[in-house]
Formats: C-alpha cells, sequence, structure tokens
C-alpha cells in the first residue's frame, strides 16, 4: 500500500509543480541528483500548500532549498495574521523518510538566523520575503509553526520530539505560546491529493438537535452546533474549510485573541455574544435526529471565529466543548445562479463595531476634538473611516493613543500599543492615558513620537545587526524613554518645548543606546523583548535607569554600526586577496543580498521583478583586476561596489555616497566576497 501511495505521490508532485519549482542551481547536474532534488522541494511546496491554503504558484515560490537555505527547505509568511511556515521536506522513494537530529539541528540554526534578522545568510530565494518576514517577526503576537515535510508514515521519534518540546521551551512562555510544530506525513499528503488541490471538495458532517428550517424561497437549517464539533472542522480540513469564502481566499485566517479568551474564560457565554457562522453546501442530508451530512460544504462567514475555536481547543479542548455557536447552513441546491456568491459577499461586508467605535461616543474625545479647534486650530478625527488630516493639521483618535501611551510613566502601556492597540480602548488602559487629556498636551505626545519616529527611521542608515532590528521594532520603547527623560514635556513653556523637540535626536540617540546595552547585558533575543511584556518592561526600566543616573552613554558595538564594518570591509581588500589566492572559479555565479534595514526596504521590490537583477557573474582578467562582476541584467562589467551603487540608480531610489559591495555579493555556499577573503587569510596564518 505505502509503494503505491509513494508512487500516487512522485505522479501528483510531478504533475502539480513541473515549471513552477526553481531548479536553475543544478543546472548541468544529472538526472541522478535533479530528480530527487525536485521532489523534495515539490514535496516542501506541496507542504506549504496545504497548511497555508497558498496556489501551487504561490507555494513553489516559498521554496529556497540549495545552497545556503540554512537548514530551511520553504518559508511561508503572512505578515496581517503574522504567521510564518517553515517547513523542511524529506523525500524518500520507499516511503521510509525520517527527521533525524542533523536535520533537527539545522532547522534550528535557520530558525535561529531568522529571528536574529541574520537575512543575508540565506540565498536569493528568500531575499523577497524579507520585508514580510520582518513584519511578522516584528510583530509580538507572531506564530510560528514548523512542519517536517515527510514522504514516509513514521511519526517523528521520541527524542526528536524531546528536541523540539525544549526547542518551544525556548520560545513560548506562560503566557503566549509563539512557536509550534506540526509534521506531515504521507498520510496527510495523500488526503489533500485525494481531496483536491485546486478545488477541493470538503465533506462534513454534524449533529444539531434543536435544527430548524427556513424554506421560502430557498431552504435553509439553522440551530446550535458544539462549539468543539467546529473546532474539529478546521483541524481536519483546514483552508480547505474556507474555499468560497472572499475574505479568506487563501485560508491565511487570523487569529482573534478576545474570541479565543471569551470561549477559554467564559465557554457558556459564547453563544450570548458571538453572532455564529455561515456555511454553504452543495448537498445537505438530514436525519430525523438531526443528523447532518454536508456534501461540498465551505464555511463563508466566520473563517476567523472557527480558525480562533481551533486555537481555543488546542489550549482547552474541555472549555471549548462547553461552548455551544450559531450555525446557518445554506444548501445551494435550487438556488439561482451565482446566489453562493451573492450569499457570500453580502455575509462578509457588513461593518463590524469595536471598542474604539464606542470609544469615539466617549465626551473626552469630542471634548478634545473641540479643543483641538478652537486651541490649536487643528483637526482631531475619532471616527474609524474618516479621512486623517495631514501631518502637520493634526492627528486621529489612535494615534493620540499610542503616543499617550508611550508617554505613561508604566511601560506596559508603551508595550500594549505595540503589541495589540486595540487594547488600549479597554477601561483598564484607556482610564489611564486619556486621564483628564487637553489638546496641548496630547498633541505634543503626538509630535515628540513622530520626531522620535523619524530619528530611529534616519539611524536605521547606521545601524545593522540587533541594533537595527531594535530601532525597527523599538520606536515605542524608545519613545517611552525619551518621555521619561523630559518630565516637563507637557507643562513647559512654548519656547522649551521647541527647544525639547530640538534635542529630541540626541535624547533619541541615548535612549537607543542605554536600551542596547540593557538587551546585551541580559542576553537574548531582540523579538523576544516585544513579544512578551515582562521582558519590555526589564529593558525598558534597566535603560531607563541608565538614562537617569547621569552616567555616560556606552557606546553601541562595533558590529552594529554600519560604519565600522564598512571600514573592515574596506580594509579587507576582498577581490585582490581572492584573485591572488585564485579561490572563486571563472565563470561563478554570485548573488546580491542586502545587508541594512532602509536597504532592504529601497531594493527588494526591485530586485524581486527580475531574477537576473540580483546576479553576477565573476570574470577576471589581467587588463582590470577590479571589475570582476559581470552583471546578468545588463551585461556590463562593474566592481562589487560600483555595481551596488548603479543598482541603486537603476531601482531611482537614493542609495549611499560610498558602499562596500564586497560585503553584499555572495558566492552560494562559500559567503560574502570579505567572508571569503578573510577565510584565506586565516588558512594562510595557520
Amino acid at each position: 500500500m505505502k509503494d503505491l501511495q509513494i508512487r500516487q505521490l512522485e505522479t501528483a508532485l510531478t504533475e502539480q509543480f513541473k515549471g513552477l519549482i526553481d531548479m536553475t542551481d543544478l543546472d548541468g547536474r544529472g538526472e541522478k541528483i535533479l530528480r530527487p532534488a525536485f521532489l523534495s522541494r515539490a514535496l516542501a511546496a506541496l507542504a506549504v500548500l496545504e497548511v497555508t491554503g497558498l496556489d501551487r504558484e504561490q507555494a513553489a515560490a516559498c521554496v529556497i532549498d540549495g545552497f545556503d537555505d540554512q537548514g530551511i527547505d520553504a518559508i511561508a509568511v503572512n505578515a496581517d495574521a503574522p504567521h510564518i511556515w517553515i517547513v523542511q521536506a524529506k523525500w524518500s522513494n520507499t516511503g521510509d523518510a525520517t527527521f533525524d537530529q542533523k536535520a533537527f539541528l539545522a532547522i534550528k540554526e535557520g530558525l535561529k538566523k531568522l529571528v536574529t534578522s541574520q537575512y543575508d545568510r540565506f540565498n536569493k530565494n528568500l531575499q523577497p520575503m524579507v520585508p514580510a518576514l520582518n513584519a511578522a517577526l516584528g510583530n509580538p503576537r507572531v506564530q510560528i509553526t514548523i512542519v517536517p515535510a515527510l514522504a514516509g508514515d513514521r511519526s517523528l521519534s521520541p527524542g526528536i520530539q524531546q528536541d523540539f518540546q525544549d526547542l518551544k521551551s525556548e520560545y513560548n512562555n506562560d503566557q503566549k505560546e509563539i512557536l509550534r510544530v506540526e509534521p506531515r506525513l504521507l498520510q496527510h499528503f495523500m488526503s489533500a491529493l485525494r481531496a483536491g488541490l485546486d478545488d477541493p471538495k470538503v465533506d462534513l458532517t454534524a449533529r444539531m438537535p434543536d435544527f430548524r428550517f427556513h424554506d421560502d424561497p430557498y431552504l435553509a437549517y439553522y440551530g446550535t452546533l458544539p462549539a468543539g464539533q467546529v473546532a474539529s472542522w478546521y483541524a481536519e480540513h483546514r483552508h480547505r474549510l474556507f474555499q468560497r469564502n472572499i475574505r479568506f481566499p487563501l485560508g491565511l485566517t487570523k487569529i482573534n485573541s478576545d474570541l479565543v479568551e471569551s470561549v477559554l474564560r467564559e465557554p457558556e457565554h459564547f453563544w450570548y455574544f458571538h453572532n455564529g457562522i455561515t456555511v454553504l453546501c452543495d448537498q445537505l442530508d438530514v436525519g430525523p435526529r438531526g443528523d447532518l451530512e454536508l456534501s461540498g460544504a465551505s464555511v463563508v462567514n466566520g473563517a476567523q471565529t472557527v480558525s480562533s475555536l481551533h486555537e481555543a481547543a488546542n489550549r482547552s479542548a474541555e472549555s471549548v466543548a462547553r461552548a455551544r455557536i450559531n450555525v446557518r447552513i445554506i444548501p445551494l441546491k435550487g438556488t439561482p445562479a451565482n446566489f453562493d456568491r451573492r450569499v457570500t459577499i453580502a455575509t462578509n461586508t457588513q461593518n463590524s463595531v469595536t471598542e474604539q467605535d464606542f470609544r469615539a461616543l466617549d465626551q473626552t474625545q469630542t471634548r478634545l476634538r473641540y479643543d483641538f479647534d478652537v486651541t490649536l486650530n487643528k483637526a482631531y478625527v475619532i471616527k474609524r473611516g474618516e479621512t486623517p488630516p495631514a501631518p502637520a493639521d493634526g492627528c486621529d483618535m489612535l494615534e493620540a493613543a499610542i503616543a499617550l501611551a508611550c508617554a505613561h510613566q508604566d511601560p506596559l502601556m508603551s508595550f500594549q500599543a505595540k503589541s495589540e492597540a486595540n487594547l488600549l480602548w479597554k477601561d483598564e488602559a484607556y482610564t489611564k492615558i486619556f486621564r483628564r487629556p487637553d489638546a496641548r498636551r496630547v498633541w505634543r505626545a503626538v509630535q515628540l513620537l513622530r520626531t522620535v519616529k523619524h530619528v530611529l527611521s534616519s539611524m536605521q542608515q547606521g545601524l545593522e545587526g540587533r541594533a537595527g532590528a531594535f530601532a525597527d521594532q523599538g520606536e515605542y520603547l524608545i519613545g517611552h524613554l525619551v518621555f521619561q527623560q523630559q518630565q516637563s514635556w507637557s507643562s513647559c513653556s512654548d519656547a522649551e518645548w521647541e527647544r525639547l523637540l530640538d534635542h529630541t535626536p540626541a535624547l533619541t540617540e541615548g535612549a537607543l543606546r542605554w536600551a542596547m546595552h540593557a538587551l546585551d547585558i541580559s542576553g537574548g533575543q531582540v523579538g523576544a523583548v516585544f513579544r512578551t511584556a515582562q521582558r519590555f518592561a526589564q529593558i525598558a526600566e534597566s535603560a531607563a535607569a541608565g538614562l537617569l543616573s547621569g552616567a555616560s552613554i556606552p557606546e553601541l558595538a562595533p558590529d552594529y554600526q554600519s560604519a565600522e564594518r564598512e571600514k573592515r570591509a574596506r580594509q579587507a581588500n576582498a577581490v585582490t586577496v581572492i584573485i591572488d589566492a585564485g579561490i572563486i572559479e571563472e565563470g561563478a555565479r554570485l548573488e546580491f543580498r542586502p545587508i541594512a534595514g532602509p536597504e532592504r526596504q529601497a531594493l527588494t521590490g526591485w530586485l524581486a521583478e527580475d531574477s537576473r537583477r540580483a546576479s553576477a557573474t565573476w570574470v577576471v582578467s589581467r587588463s582590470n583586476r577590479s571589475k570582476v562582476l559581470l552583471w546578468e541584467w545588463d551585461g556590463e562589467r562593474y566592481s562589487p561596489s560600483a555595481l551596488v551603487l548603479e543598482m541603486f540608480r537603476q531601482a531611482n531610489k537614493p542609495g549611499p555616497k560610498a558602499v562596500q559591495g564586497t560585503r553584499r555579493w555572495f558566492v552560494p555556499g562559500q559567503g560574502s566576497l570579505v567572508d571569503i577573503a578573510d577565510k584565506i587569510r586565516r588558512e594562510s596564518t595557520e
């Protein structure tokens, strides 16, 4: 049976992904190498399709297997959810693929490089994903799922399961589960193939003893189901359950944390607090006791509710089993053409009311709007959907709430602004940050936080590594520290206020340096600071103590400073060292990989438009030992640094006055030109 399944899987992988998987890195290799490599990459793509719902072409684009994949075969990112899937695939012609210790250590190290923003260590296939990865990893609500994808029927061994449990304990805590492991085995892939990849057919069963029906003009059933039963639908079918849902066409459903907490905290009240879901099906059979069989079913409204119930069931199946949910089922047999689409659109375009909307009715906000207008001659927008004013002309209520949260003496207020801004509208936070506000105080808070953000954005040009990541993710923590240094910011005279704004760049730099000092002393990852309130508060309080101590501001480590690393690269004289050693073969392919955040933002989109833009060939001649790169994009020769500057010019982006291209051009499997030159020097002195 297993032999037949492997044969069917191999056929399906070939049919579904032939021509979609990038195999150019193996050009010239024999079939004995190409075939298993293709099947392994196609299996990784199928795993991505299975766990995310991306289509075949999108799933294939997630594959990064090859030189410098850092133990990861495919990565899928949903920055909005936010969720990252990391896949390592193992193909076996005999159906005996397993996940061993070497595979575990490789994916563990690859995960660490992602979390610490070492994107330049990965090959060119990852680079287009970096903006989305950075956004997801910078979000405290991020979830990361490791997917061992095995062409075999054996589960992970007890030893590997324990290794993954230890790895999860490094990332997870009592308040937050960030890292999960979801193996996909041969049976999972066969189920996906049987259901169909492009147009999956989902059959559901349920028991609804209290069912009622409505038959004019079209038949529909409604009633309640145990929430655990609905959660089990998602566990079995995942994204295929939402095939007709226009809001979640790819199944990348966002978990609603409030809904999860609601069902876990008060399962008996869940029915009263939530609207329920709508299910369409091609055919429905109903037994006399309410046993339902749905053929060709799809949840067209309530996808977020369903995925959130599944999330809650993973935490406490007992609580979810005590909750019930309203369910409406509409069989499409006998309905007019396009009726399914009309139902789907209608049920997904009803505006929801949020806590922020209720706060817009609060007298405090109405008074602030009047105060802004009369006192400052500026606009203060309090309703969602209204056009926000130009930055110089005012702000909206959300921007004001975030600024006031950062200004609060409790660092946890700024953590809430970073993690889930919607929590700022709850009584616990709202009454603290909007306590006796006036227009001048609110407007000053907004101006100061805007200035901090602008300064940090400018500073990122000269920052790398952990400091670059901290400046990118930590604007609210740094803003909080700047507010704490200037306790009189809201009460000082207008003249003093202008001087404070002028001094803000220095205050911001000092705050960042003290924050990095606190992080370096305590150890740990940058991302961990913004994932848990406890860690956020520790760094904020330690940095604030340093700022207020009067001690000298610590210097940033040399590895955090672009200027210092560029200087070292310049001194390395990498091209000459490599040419003299003859270590790179004539015609070798090189890849361009951006280093700093602003560089990625400027070039990533432009590079992704054509793969030739990030590729060059190593060419050396006696007459010209500097122009060693033949750019695939225009067929011209450049020095590594000149080529980087030319890329900025052609991308129509402002670039640096000078740059060390040897840090940015990589030979896959060997490192950057600077890395290679440094290795040559070390070996020559041994």
